[in-house]
């Protein structure tokens, strides 16, 4: 599996009411948007900023350690915006009372979709306990759906007291003056299941894939962080860093200038140090150092677009045409205008390159100011270039397989996919290239350094959702009788992910797994059997 420690969400199941007049397939996106819930609430605290704060007293340094959360989603087919209102966070020790890093009663309201390509600071808490901690809690106070197609969709959310506890799958320490990162990764699709007995109704079991790592991982992307100058440090009598309070009474989060930084100015110019001010409202993006300061590497005065679309023709004459996704904060086509010596171009988040690298049929994040049909942009995030549909055609061949893929749109794209590439289930764990079989539904990273032929990058099986009852085990197998009566074979690999959420969220062995049981498992077709199951859910 991609992810080392696993945590769900215990106690009663989340429900979820809702009215769609969408097709059968909208229970899968509802699981979507809950789970993106759950980012959202991880998210929340990052879209919200970093910075200091916390409950309760503040013990000395030797007895305290900060922690910061990070939080990653994914995109949503059906809804344009997931907005989640998050009033508190605390960690849960092994013994002894809760600590608490955000408490705010009027609760910070963020879509959780808008942190579907980054990884998103929560909080950065500097003066937690050492010891060991058990639980992240979180507490939400309101969620709202707003859905792409547009459709009437009425979705009542409820959550037992409004917490969520998640549970790593062994305590973590906090030490005295270190740091830990966690990192929170929601599966939604993991998370809906329909009803038993209550037609429209939905149960909630957040599964969590919880990362913890000492320090700040330099893997982690940032996205913008969003405050108010509050404090300027200088040094020599020239303005080094500064101090900035975050939305929603988050704290203060430093900020250290260098060299390296740019500056992007409010009439979408770019200026120096010189121009920062305190009272400016700034967005800043950089990494965190040691310290848990932000380094920067762009500081936005002032206001900005931030839309999501599509590359529709590489760099000419310093402009390229772009156009953006339905429910972007701008619609339609635009011409983006880069400084090829300051406009930060970035592939895949954290690699810098150059304006050629920017091309059609690529997607990209910019962020810069509009006016009238052009974006003149300060950053420009790009993701590789992707094929996505189904294998008409697999053949091996010398170093590899090679795959004919019928697309979305129509066309058909042949890509080399080479021995060394891994392939995963979407979401889910590594298998076999062997799977790369006609009539499975794939999504391809292609390589950005190759251009001919195509050659993946990383290659993405669309797994399939399957409900039923276990009949019989064996030594690594399972039969599953299914919604329509069927029985399928299933082989369970070593390494498996099997959670057991019949009395909260367990990671368990596959030897808990019972006749009787009811389960949902996410895999793929095999050979021998029906399916192949790196993932099982053992549900009530």
């Amino acid at each position: 599996m991609k992810r080392g420690l696993t945590a769900c969400s215990k106690g009663r199941p989340f429900v979820v009411k809702g009215y769609i007049t969408m097709k059968s397939a909208s229970n899968l996106h509802v699981v979507r948007f809950l789970m993106v819930l759950l980012v959202a609430m991880m998210t929340v605290l990052a879209g919200c900023g970093g910075g200091e704060g916390g409950g309760g007293s503040s013990p000395t340094a030797a007895q305290t350690g900060s922690v910061a959360i990070f939080v990653k989603d994914g995109p949503s087919d059906e809804f344009a915006q997931i907005w989640v209102t998050i009033t508190q966070v605390e960690l849960l020790p092994v013994s002894g009372s809760p600590v608490v890093i955000y408490d705010n009663p009027s609760g910070c309201r963020i879509d959780i979709l808008d942190y579907r390509d980054e990884d998103f600071l929560l909080k950065i808490h500097r003066s937690v306990p050492v010891g060991q901690y058990s639980k992240i809690r979180l507490q939400v106070s309101d969620i709202e759906l707003v859905p792409k197609s547009g459709s009437t969709l009425d979705i009542e959310v409820k959550l037992p007291s409004g917490k969520i506890d998640l549970n790593p799958r062994d305590p973590f320490t906090v030490t005295p003056g270190g740091t830990l990162s966690i990192r929170l990764d929601i599966d939604a699709n993991k998370a809906i299941h329909v009803h038993p007995s209550k037609p429209g109704w939905y149960i909630f079991r957040p599964v969590v894939f919880v990362d913890i790592e000492t320090g700040y991982p330099a893997a982690i992307c940032p996205k913008l962080v969003h405050g108010t100058i509050t404090e300027l440090v200088k040094s020599g009598g020239e303005t080094t860093g500064f101090y900035m309070a975050l939305e929603n009474s988050r704290g203060t989060l430093e900020v250290k200038l260098n060299s390296g930084t740019e500056i992007f100015l409010a009439d979408g110019e770019f200026g120096d140090v010189s121009d920062i001010a305190v009272g400016q409202e700034v967005r800043v993006r950089g990494r965190m150092d040691a310290s848990g300061a932000l380094v920067a590497s762009l500081v936005i005065i002032g206001d900005v677009v931030d839309v999501l679309g599509d590359v529709t023709s590489a760099v000419v004459s310093n402009v390229f045409t772009f156009t953006t996704f339905t429910g972007e904060e701008l619609i339609g086509n635009y011409n983006v205008r880069i400084d090829p010596a300051k406009t930060l171009i970035l592939m895949n988040c954290g690699t810098e390159v150059g304006p050629e690298a920017i091309q059609a049929g690529m997607v990209a994040r910019v962020f810069g100011k509009g006016a009238g049909s052009e974006i003149r942009a300060v950053v420009v995030i790009l993701r590789t270039k992707e094929v996505k549909g189904e294998i008409t055609i697999a053949t091996d061949v010398a170093g590899g397989r090679q795959l004919s893929v019928l697309q979305e749109n129509g066309a058909t794209a042949d890509v080399f996919v080479p021995s060394t590439v891994p392939v995963y289930i979407e979401g889910d764990g590594q298998v076999s290239a062997s799977y790369l079989t006609v009539g499975r539904d794939v999504r391809i990273l292609l390589n950005p350094t190759i251009t001919s032929p195509l050659t993946a990058k990383t290659v993405f099986i669309e797994g399939e959702r399957v409900e039923g009852t276990v009949t019989s085990t064996g030594s690594n197998t399972m039969v599953v009788k299914n919604s329509n009566d069927l029985s399928k074979t299933v082989i369970v690999p070593a390494g498996a992910t099997i959670l057991d959420l019949r009395s909260g969220c367990d990671l368990v062995n596959f030897s808990t797994i019972k006749a009787g049981d009811k389960v949902v498992f996410f895999g793929l077709s095999a050979t021998g059997a029906d399916y192949e199951a790196p993932v099982i859910l053992i549900v009530e």
